[in-house]
C-alpha cells in the first residue's frame, strides 16, 4: 500500500481560507482550433493521462489525499453550448459562471467544461483546480500532463482503501521531522528578515472601492500582447517582463480607480512567487509572496515602468519571499488547529489591494486530441474582502492575461482588460518611439568623445 499523501501546512490553508464569497481555485479558459471532440472522447483523453496526476483521483479525507472509489471522469468532465450567437461576450459571460461555481468537497477538486457553438468555429474549454490541489506553476504542469497529442493506453486504476488515522499521523510526523532536517540544514533567517518581510506583508493598503468581497459570482475578460516585443521593452529599461506586467497592471487599476472616484496615490500587489527547489514535476503547493507598490496616479507609461521596476528591485533586495516561505514550511510542525491559527491570522495580518500574478507557460503551441491550443487565459483567485486578480500566462510568444472579479464589485472587468491590453501596447510602442536610432547613437558617441578631449 503507498504512503499516507497528506496535505501540506499551505495545502490546507487554502481550505481553510476559502469562503462562500471568494472560492479558490485555480481557473483558466482555453480556445482551441477545429471541430470539438466528442464527450466520450475527451474523457478517455483525460482519464488515460490521470494515472501521471494521482491527485486528480483522490478527494480530501481528513489531513490527507484518499483515493475517491466512486470516481468516476464524467463526474469532472462536461459538455455545454454557447446560446446564440456564440461570440467572445457569450463565451466570457459562461466561463464567469462556471468559475464562480465551488468544487464539490467531496469528490476530487477539479471540473472542466468542453464548449461548442463558439461563432467562427473552434472550441473552448473551461476548467478549474482547487489551489490545496495546485498552484499556478502545478497548474500548468497539468496542461503539459493533458494537453499531448500522444495516444494513451486505457488506464487500469483501482481505488485502494484509505490509510488509517495512526498511519497519516505517522506520515504527519515523518513530513514534520523532514521540515525540521531541512530547516537545520539550509541557512537560517535571521530573525530581522523575517520580521522584514511579515512587516511588508502587513503594511497598510489603500482603503479602495477594490477591497470588498460581494458574491461568488465571477466576471472574467482576457487580453493579449507580444511576449518578446514586450521582453525587450522592458530589458531596456532594466526592468524584467514582470516589470512590464505589473507597469500595464498598474496603468490599468488606475483608470479602473479613476472610474469610481478613488485616487489613491498607489496601491499594494500582491504577486507570488514560484519556490520550488525540487523536480520540475512536482506538483501541490510550493509558493511564496512578495508585495510590490503601483504608482497607480501615474500615467505616464514609461515614467510607471520604472518606478515599478525600483519597487521590485527594493522587494527583491528585501528578500521576502523566502523568508515567507520559511514560516509556511514552520506551519508543517504544528498540529491541524495551529496550523489554522497561524493561516488564518497570517491572511487576516497581510495588507494588499490586487493580486497580480505571471507564471511562465510552454513556449511551443500544445496540441488536444490533434487540435491545437491557440490560447490560455488564467483565472487566479484571491481572498475574501478583495475583488479583483490579473492573470497572465506566457504561451507561445504571446502574453495572455485573465482578468478575474467579484461580478458585483466590478462589472466592468472588460474596460480592466481592455486597459491593461493597451497600456502593454504603450510600453511596447513607447519604448520604439524612444529607443535612439543609430545615426543619434553615433551623435552621442562622437559629443562624449568630443567632451572627453576638452578635460
Amino acid at each position: 500500500m503507498p504512503p499516507p499523501d497528506r496535505l501540506s501546512a499551505l495545502d490546507a490553508a487554502f481550505l481553510d481560507l476559502e469562503t462562500a464569497q471568494a472560492p479558490l481555485h485555480v481557473g483558466w479558459t482555453l480556445r482551441l482550433d477545429g471541430p470539438a471532440p466528442s464527450l466520450a472522447a475527451l474523457r478517455r483523453h483525460i482519464d488515460a493521462r490521470l494515472d501521471a496526476l494521482p491527485r486528480f483521483r483522490r478527494r480530501i479525507d481528513g489531513q490527507q489525499w484518499a483515493d475517491d472509489p466512486g470516481f468516476d471522469v464524467a463526474r469532472h468532465v462536461h459538455g455545454m453550448t454557447l446560446a446564440a450567437p456564440g461570440g467572445p461576450g457569450e463565451l466570457r459571460a459562461l466561463a464567469g459562471r462556471l468559475l464562480g461555481r465551488p468544487l464539490d468537497m467531496d469528490r476530487p477538486l477539479w471540473r472542466l467544461a468542453r464548449i461548442d457553438g463558439l461563432a467562427g468555429g473552434g472550441w473552448a474549454i473551461v476548467g478549474q483546480a482547487h489551489h490545496a490541489l495546485v498552484d499556478g506553476i502545478a497548474a500548468v504542469q497539468v496542461a503539459l500532463l493533458l494537453f499531448d497529442g500522444v495516444e494513451a493506453e486505457p488506464s487500469t486504476w483501482t481505488a485502494q482503501p484509505a490509510p488509517g488515522a495512526a498511519r497519516v499521523a505517522q506520515a504527519g510526523a515523518a513530513r514534520a521531522a523532514r521540515t525540521l532536517a531541512g530547516a537545520l540544514r539550509s541557512p537560517s533567517f535571521p530573525a530581522r528578515q523575517v520580521r522584514a518581510a511579515t512587516e511588508a506583508l502587513a503594511r497598510p493598503a489603500a482603503p479602495t472601492a477594490l477591497n470588498r468581497s460581494l458574491t461568488h459570482r465571477r466576471e472574467v475578460a482576457f487580453a493579449d500582447a507580444p511576449l518578446e516585443e514586450l521582453r525587450t521593452a522592458g530589458r531596456n529599461h532594466g526592468a524584467t517582463i514582470n516589470d512590464v506586467l505589473l507597469a500595464a497592471s498598474s496603468l490599468a487599476l488606475g483608470r479602473a480607480l479613476k472610474r469610481r472616484g478613488d485616487r489613491p496615490q498607489s496601491v499594494k500587489a500582491l504577486v507570488p512567487v514560484n519556490t520550488r527547489t525540487g523536480e520540475a514535476g512536482d506538483l501541490g503547493n510550493d509558493i511564496s509572496f512578495v508585495t510590490v507598490e503601483l504608482p497607480v496616479r501615474e500615467t505616464d507609461p514609461l515614467t510607471t515602468l520604472r518606478a515599478v521596476r525600483d519597487a521590485t528591485k527594493a522587494a527583491k533586495s528585501r528578500g521576502e519571499a523566502r523568508p515567507l516561505r520559511a514560516l509556511a514550511q514552520a506551519a508543517e510542525l504544528l498540529p491541524g488547529p495551529g496550523r489554522r491559527f497561524v493561516t488564518r491570522a497570517a491572511a487576516r495580518a497581510a495588507a494588499f489591494n490586487v493580486v497580480v500574478s505571471n507564471v511562465p507557460g510552454p513556449p511551443e503551441h500544445l496540441t488536444l486530441l490533434g487540435r491545437r491550443l491557440t490560447a490560455m487565459h488564467p483565472a487566479v483567485p484571491f481572498l475574501h474582502g478583495h475583488a479583483l486578480s490579473i492573470g497572465v500566462l506566457s504561451y507561445a510568444g504571446r502574453l495572455q492575461a485573465g482578468i478575474y472579479a467579484d461580478a458585483e464589485v466590478m462589472p466592468d472587468a472588460i474596460d480592466v482588460a481592455r486597459d491593461l491590453e493597451q497600456a502593454l501596447d504603450a510600453l511596447r510602442v513607447g519604448h520604439r518611439e524612444q529607443a535612439p536610432t543609430p545615426w543619434r547613437e553615433r551623435a552621442r558617441a562622437r559629443r562624449r568623445t568630443t567632451q572627453r578631449a576638452k578635460r
